[in-house]
């Protein structure tokens, strides 16, 4: 699917980061030591940011929310939309949750979308739509997630890659236009999954059994699983087709584009697919090191952390986003960032 979305643009990002950290170098006593620092210098974490037991992902975008949100901006928004894969509960959306908790308008409407690495362009989506149907003059994104509840800690694989964060966008009707490109290949959804706790798989007393499996890491089917290498042949030949499709459907050349903000999943798989669509350091950053993956959340977490080198060096008037992840799925935009308002904070809560 490739479209452009005309009359919108992104006004306010923010993202939010819990306190807690814990530093790689620390499981070295379960690991060992050179696995560790091997680990390390391949993925380029060294730190990951752990939301608390009692935190959730919507408490998180709503730090965020806050940041972007004055009185007069909550009257406006017409529309919310949570992108998560840790929800709050099963029911109620989480989003009217949120419309509640930051005192938007009755007269709002309100989404969840399940998603995870290409969540933040689905949710850049989804109010775009909103906005150039008439719908919505003012639409809210939130995104992020604390998915470090679904790894084991004996899952040397995940525990050394996931963070938790969250994020808030507002889009607006105006002058500006976003090309979209998103594609799914749901064949491959059980590269990138947690098994058991929906309906098709309640969690029982098999489920929460921990076991050693066939890659050789410990977890239970109520655990997150990630087949790296399948996740890494799908990111390597779907983003470079939809990265060449929204810049085509924007009407730029790849040589315009000053921005490249790819999903931070590691550095590994950041510079494989720099290399393969040549593309230099500068236009690609780099922007997981003290934070771990951070799904949908990671696109506007890379914004905020690299946002002052961004704007010294004008990268922000012709950017291109990518994630790519769960699903299978790939999601691109390209937009205009340059009159766009980047927040960050480290959380209280």
């Amino acid at each position: 699917m490739n479209v452009r979305i005309n009359n919108v643009f992104v006004r306010s990002i923010a993202t939010a980061l819990p306190d807690e950290t814990y530093d790689l170098t620390d499981l070295s006593d379960i690991y060992g030591e050179d696995e560790v620092n091997r680990i390390i210098k391949i993925n380029g974490i060294s730190k990951i940011r752990v939301a608390p037991e009692e935190v959730c992902a919507s408490d998180l975008c709503e730090k965020a929310a806050n940041l972007i949100l004055e009185n007069n901006d909550k009257e406006k928004i017409q529309g919310i939309v949570f992108v998560s894969q840790t929800p709050d509960y099963i029911l109620p959306a989480t989003s009217a949750c949120l419309q509640h908790r930051l005192g938007l308008s009755n007269e709002c409407v309100a989404f969840d979308i399940s998603n995870g690495c290409p969540g933040y362009i689905y949710g850049l989506f989804q109010a775009a739509m909103l906005i150039n149907s008439g719908s919505c003059d003012s639409v809210l994104v939130c995104a992020g997630d604390v998915i470090s509840k679904y790894i084991n800690p004996l899952d040397r694989s995940n525990r050394m890659v996931f963070g938790d964060a969250g994020s808030a966008t507002i889009l607006e009707k105006g002058a500006g236009k976003i090309s979209f490109s998103i594609m799914t290949d749901g064949s491959g959804a059980d590269n990138l999954i947690i098994p058991a706790g929906g309906c098709r798989y309640p969690k029982n007393e098999d489920s929460e059994m921990v076991s050693v499996k066939n890659d050789g890491n410990m977890r239970s089917d109520e655990d997150l699983f990630m087949n790296g290498l399948e996740i890494m042949n799908f990111s390597n030949r779907e983003v470079p087709i939809r990265v060449d499709a929204v810049i085509d459907k924007q009407g730029w050349e790849k040589s315009e584009v000053t921005l490249f903000g790819f999903h931070q999943a590691n550095q590994f798989m950041l510079n494989n697919l720099r290399k393969i669509m040549k593309i230099s350091k500068e236009k690609l950053p780099i922007a997981m090191q003290e934070t771990g993956n951070t799904g949908q959340a990671s696109i506007p977490l890379m914004l905020a952390l690299e946002q002052k080198n961004l704007i010294k060096n004008n990268r922000l008037e012709k950017s291109v986003l990518c994630g790519f992840g769960v699903g299978l799925s790939c999601a691109a935009a390209a937009l205009d960032l340059s009159k766009t308002t980047i927040q960050s904070m480290n959380s209280d809560v």
